[in-house]
């Protein structure tokens, strides 16, 4: 079941990010869909309720929000939380969520910048066609959410053949 699932994932992270902006209707029913509230939900019971990963101090998580105030309009339940808000800006969401992680490192260990971090995902997105085809995947294809499996073995591919603090240009892409 896909709860089950979910619970899973959410018993073995320490952190997790939840975006509540998210809810979006559906085209086919004009519904909207709360999947993110609600995961973001049970993440705080977890919290609340002190479940945590074998082996971890703490658990934590962060929430992030389209828009200043989004959360007191549609999620009055979270007061007292404080969203990291987007403007529906990726480069925005990624530097928050270095921010949040950047902070859970341990002392003293170094953490690239949000700008860093969203010129090595461009340019490895630039190289992803080219990726993808040498495993007889489509660029379509390998976007799919199915096709996540694949997606990350090629960034890890990437990463270790890129290094950990490649640049002049990803070391040619």
């Amino acid at each position: 079941m896909r709860i089950d699932k979910i619970l899973r994932i959410i018993r073995e992270s320490c952190y997790s990010i939840h975006d509540i902006s998210r809810v979006e209707t559906s085209a086919k029913s004009k519904l909207p869909r709360f999947n993110m509230p609600f995961e973001c939900g049970l993440a705080m019971a977890a919290i609340r309720f002190g479940f945590r990963p074998p082996g971890t101090p703490q658990r934590d998580f962060m929430l992030m929000a389209a828009v200043p105030y989004q959360d007191k309009q549609t999620l009055s339940d979270l007061a007292g939380q404080d969203p990291k808000t987007h403007d529906n800006d990726p480069e925005k969401v990624v530097a928050a969520v270095r921010g949040f992680l950047s902070a859970k490192a341990p002392h003293g260990e170094k953490t690239r910048g949000g700008a860093a971090i969203w010129t090595r995902y461009r340019n490895f997105n630039a190289s992803l066609p080219r990726l993808a085809k040498a495993l007889d995947i489509t660029p379509r294809e390998i976007a799919a959410f199915d096709y996540l499996r694949d997606w990350l073995a090629v960034m890890s591919a990437w990463l270790t053949l890129k290094g950990p603090s490649a640049s002049a240009k990803e070391r040619h892409s």
